[in-house]
């Protein structure tokens, strides 16, 4: 069939694998599409965040550029500068000193970090002008600046100065005098404002950082790198340059490119893609663990679940278990109001009807045999026996045969154990070992010195039950079939002790001993319920096993160990029952 490979396990495994089926797939699947929408929502936003921090910084360049600009505006229309120009009554030193203080008021120079020099050079050579922020055209010419072509055009331009290798962004400002009568330009010169590249493109800080979060590159129209905030990653300008479609990601950074519309200058801003990595693992650990705590409650309860089911099954196999074993006790019932809760009822119903039968027939056929023990001991008037044992006693006491007179107080005594009506079903440990002593004298009577007995007893024996009779066939058949046999001197030990509440006897010979096979068959025997076999050598041992699991309960009985010329062990368990404690007899 199909489905026959997966009915072959059992109900708890199936009960777990499909559980985990049905959840962990829709779950996994779901953690998994919500783990790739948050990742580019991550992405998103950080491209968004991208782009507007790079649209304000271009925005705060151009104004900034836009601003000086103007500035230079407001100086080449300072009426008092185009006076001093063409004033032919003052000296060159005190026009430019003139010139100097209004270039220095209107920029503010002495507030202003970013600006590196402002200078206003005259076209006038018959009205030269000398000062610390002004001079004439042909001074110029001697300066690096001046040997490009652009660089006396209005407009602006950078270079990378000599002095320092520092990058400079030039604007240049034509100074030009109209005449108000005939509308004529005059070209008197022009101003030159340098600026500190690296101030004036320098990225801002943020509040909680004390580096940027992006770095910046400015190159000219003809490739020519000006300005990086980072030297390091100079090679990044020449990666983007050469890539066809100008791509947003390179080498773990993503460029936004930018042209500044105040100049011919090209703008570079590089984010390390490392913030994108953090936020990615933010989500990671912000998801992976929800996924593993929802995984693992899913499989705790598919666990729990599968596991209750599974042990109420467990529990109506147990029963049918015991009751195959003939115990017909009603247990607990299974809890619910399913199915397997109602054939639970149904099978203790079932079980309590059939342990009345049993009970009656049982009933019946113990007080048959106790009728047929009551005839037989009523066939044997103790009182002729005992007297005959004093008798035989007192004859073997004047022919001085003491053995004799031993043995007969032995038996007298196992005579009195078998026949007392006082004693029970239940004797003291004490009483059973007694029993036990008298018959071991008698038969080491018979065998001489062909074993020895060694007791070892870890309880009080005059305060723990046991039942009656169940140690003398057990050492007869250790001492007959197992220390007799051989030609060595054997020994058997007793051991009484407690475990796990439980009373434990053990009967242990170092004799013949058996195989596996026989030892095998002798525990199989022994636990058989019904009396098939009559004779054989385990017929004792098997008597004694039945009676106690009829007294006590299937939990208890006889385990026989042997290993072939190395002996027997014979352990009884019993149930711990303190004297003067109510038994079921």
């Amino acid at each position: 069939m199909k489905w026959k490979g997966i009915y072959s396990h059992r109900i708890f495994t199936q009960l777990v694998v499909f559980t985990l089926l049905i959840s962990l797939i829709p779950t996994l699947s779901i953690t998994s599409f919500l783990f790739y929408k948050l990742e580019n929502m991550v992405k998103t936003g950080l491209s968004n965040s991208y782009r507007q921090m790079t649209s304000q910084y271009i925005k705060n360049i151009d104004e900034k550029l836009t601003q000086y600009q103007y500035s230079l505006d407001v100086i080449a229309d300072n009426t008092v500068i185009l006076e001093a120009l063409v004033d032919e009554t003052k000296s060159p030193y005190i026009k430019g000193e003139q010139i100097s203080s209004e270039v220095t008021k209107s920029l503010l120079l002495d507030r202003q970090k970013e600006i590196r020099n402002c200078m206003l050079y005259s076209d006038m050579d018959e009205y030269p002008v000398y000062g610390k922020r002004a001079s004439m055209v042909k001074e110029a010419g001697h300066e690096e600046w001046f040997l490009r072509e652009r660089a006396v055009k209005e407009g602006s331009f950078s270079y990378i100065s000599s002095a320092g290798n520092v990058p400079v962004l030039s604007f240049v400002k034509n100074m030009e005098n109209v005449n108000i009568h005939n509308y004529e330009k005059k070209q008197l010169g022009f101003l030159k404002l340098d600026l500190y590249m690296e101030l004036v493109f320098k990225p801002a800080n943020t509040d909680h950082e004390k580096d940027s979060s992006y770095d910046v590159i400015v190159y000219s129209d003809k490739n020519e790198l000006l300005y990086s905030s980072a030297p390091r990653k100079d090679s990044l300008l020449d990666a983007w340059l050469n890539t066809e479609d100008s791509a947003e990601l390179l080498d773990g950074f993503t460029v936004k490119h930018e042209n500044l519309k105040e100049s011919s200058l090209n703008v570079l801003l590089l984010f390390d893609n490392h913030q994108l990595a953090v936020k990615q693992q933010t989500v990671r650990q912000m998801v992976l663990p929800i996924l593993l705590g929802v995984t693992l409650l899913i499989i705790f309860w598919a666990w729990l679940y599968s596991r209750n089911f599974s042990a109420r099954i467990g529990c109506l196999v147990q029963k049918f278990h015991k009751a195959e074993t003939g115990d017909l006790n009603i247990y607990g019932p299974i809890a619910g109001n399913d199915e397997v809760s109602e054939l639970d009822r149904q099978f203790s119903h079932m079980l309590k009807k059939l342990n009345t039968l049993i009970q009656k027939n049982y009933i019946r056929e113990l007080e048959n045999k106790e009728a047929q023990l009551k005839n037989l001991q009523l066939q044997i008037n103790p009182h002729f026996l005992y007297n005959t044992l004093e008798t035989i006693s007192s004859i073997a006491a004047v022919k001085q045969v003491f053995d004799i007179c031993d043995i007969c107080q032995k038996l007298g005594e196992i005579f009195r154990y078998n026949l007392g009506k006082n004693y029970g079903e239940f004797v003291t440990v004490a009483q059973e070992l007694g029993h036990v002593q008298n018959y071991i004298f008698i038969i080491k009577k018979r065998y001489g010195n062909r074993f020895e007995v060694f007791y070892n007893i870890s309880l009080d024996t005059d305060q723990v039950m046991t039942l009656r009779f169940i140690l003398q066939p057990i050492i007869e058949n250790a001492i007959l079939h197992g220390l007799v046999k051989q030609t060595t001197t054997g020994t058997l030990e007793l051991s009484v002790w407690e475990e796990e509440n439980c009373l434990m006897i053990r009967v242990e010979d170092d004799g013949i001993g058996m195989d596996i096979q026989k030892v095998e068959e002798l525990n199989r025997s022994i636990n058989v319920a019904d009396n098939l076999t009559k004779t054989g050598r385990n017929i004792g041992i098997r008597n004694v096993n039945q009676r106690i699991k009829l007294a006590c309960g299937d939990q208890y009985g006889i385990t026989v160990k042997s290993t072939l010329h190395y002996g027997s062990q014979f352990d009884i368990r019993l149930p711990l029952i303190r004297k003067g404690e109510k038994t079921d007899e």
